[in-house]
């Protein structure tokens, strides 16, 4: 499926391909003929070349392309960068970076680094540079049609100053000439068969720049690729050619624009070859989420009034919802108590609840010494009395010291400690009663 690329940097898979390394042969053996002397420390390889041109399209794209504004140069034409002839673009580009590397006492490259950004620009320049003295580079040199609206004439002149174009009002002497967008202009997507090599076909995707070109099987395309037809100067395009370069950072392909009658290769329906293409704007805008996609928080659902065997359950496998839910609303639920507006439980079977008597006093120093502010009362004339109240139940004698220590709420009130919650005594230790020492065991102390 042919897909356009995101961006204009540079297809690695192209450089790292065998039969694009291999035609770095004549740009090596050129560079040691002429730039020997700026390459001898570390002589470079077919490889090596390969990946510094990488770098050097993968860093004109992060400066100074599509997203970038104010960029401080135009954009190199990738044409350039594909002329593998001894002398040509290519060589003329790599020699400049070398010869910078070596003046600058760099020992490597490094496009990373933010502290060599301003550099790295300034390399670029002295690349573009270079590609213009070798006559590599033209500048165009464009006349602009009296038809075209005023106010849309004076931004094409700047735009035109800003990338290093220049205007003029001889039309025999322009290499270009501009002229308003004609009304029957093609709105559908459509590409162009422009290179071949083995199983693999370069397309160049219409009004986008070179950059873009998108390398897919043959077998999606059934157009062969056509040499480009024969060009006469001044080159006549329409006012879009220089308003895209300002959108791209970059001088578009004139074939594209072209509104000569001149013949012009076969375009390509974009739909014949995927069902949707994937654009940079197109992507951005479908990984944007949407304006209602913001879920709202669930609240818990409601559970129902627990029973004391629910309850237990519950303590430990927690309320059964539909949903799963976070270990945010765990800990939520586990902090709310559920059951605070309900009644007590009944006790747990076997479990007794019993009342100290009310001339016990817990506070003692040891447990030899007699209670403060206490009755010291002889064990053995009380055993009478103990008895026959052994028999009663345990409820009624907690009711009653309830009852009596309502009437005599002062009693003991210095040496007592307010009672604030039940003592529950388990049902082994049930059996123990106070008030039923035996004789011997008040004389064992």
């Amino acid at each position: 499926m042919a897909v356009r690329k995101k961006d204009g940097g540079p297809n690695v898979k192209y450089f790292e391909a065998s039969d694009t390394t291999a035609q770095f042969d004549n740009v090596r053996i050129w560079l040691g003929k002429n730039y020997k002397k700026y390459i001898q420390a570390e002589p470079p390889t077919n490889k090596s070349l390969s990946s510094l041109v990488v770098q050097l399209l993968q860093f004109q794209e992060e400066v100074f392309g599509k997203h970038v504004s104010n960029a401080p140069l135009t954009k190199l034409p990738i044409k350039c960068f594909l002329d593998f002839k001894a002398g040509g673009s290519l060589c003329h580009i790599l020699a400049a970076a070398y010869k910078f590397k070596s003046d600058q006492g760099w020992r490597r490259f490094d496009f990373q680094n933010p502290s060599r950004m301003d550099r790295n620009v300034e390399m670029f320049m002295t690349i573009e540079k270079s590609l213009v003295q070798n006559n590599c580079l033209a500048r165009p040199n464009i006349y602009l049609s009296s038809d075209i609206e005023p106010k849309l004439l004076s931004k094409m002149k700047d735009i035109i100053k800003r990338h290093q174009g220049s205007v003029t009002d001889d039309k025999n002497n322009s290499t270009h000439t501009v002229v308003p967008v004609p009304g029957s202009l093609e709105e559908e997507e459509w590409v162009r068969p422009v290179m071949s090599r083995d199983k693999q076909v370069l397309l160049h995707w219409g009004y986008y720049p070179d950059s873009y070109d998108t390398w897919i099987p043959a077998s999606e395309v059934e157009a062969a690729v056509e040499e480009p037809p024969s060009v006469e100067k001044p080159r006549k395009v329409h006012t879009k050619w220089i308003l895209d370069l300002d959108v791209f950072n970059e001088w578009m392909t004139e074939e594209d624009y072209e509104v000569s009658e001149a013949p012009r290769r076969k375009r390509i329906s974009a739909k014949t070859l995927t069902d949707e293409v994937s654009t940079p704007d197109l992507e951005r805008r479908d990984k944007r989420p949407p304006g209602n996609s913001k879920k709202r928080k669930r609240s818990p659902s409601p559970s129902p009034t627990p029973t004391p065997e629910s309850k237990k359950k519950n303590t430990k496998k927690g309320p059964s919802t539909p949903y799963t839910k976070s270990k945010r609303g765990h800990r939520e639920e586990e902090q709310e108590d559920l059951t605070k507006d309900m009644d007590e439980p009944s006790p747990v079977p076997n479990v007794e609840e019993v009342t100290l008597p009310k001339t016990v006093n817990t506070k003692k120093d040891s447990e030899s010494a007699p209670v403060k502010g206490g009755t010291m009362t002889d064990l053995d004339e009380q055993e009478d009395d103990a008895t026959e109240t052994a028999g009663k139940d345990e409820e009624e004698s907690s009711a009653g010291n309830k009852g009596e220590q309502t009437k005599n709420p002062d009693l003991h009130e210095d040496n007592v400690t307010e009672q604030t919650h039940h003592i529950i005594i388990p049902s082994y230790a049930a059996w123990f009663d106070y008030s039923r020492y035996s004789r011997a065991q008040p004389h064992t102390h």
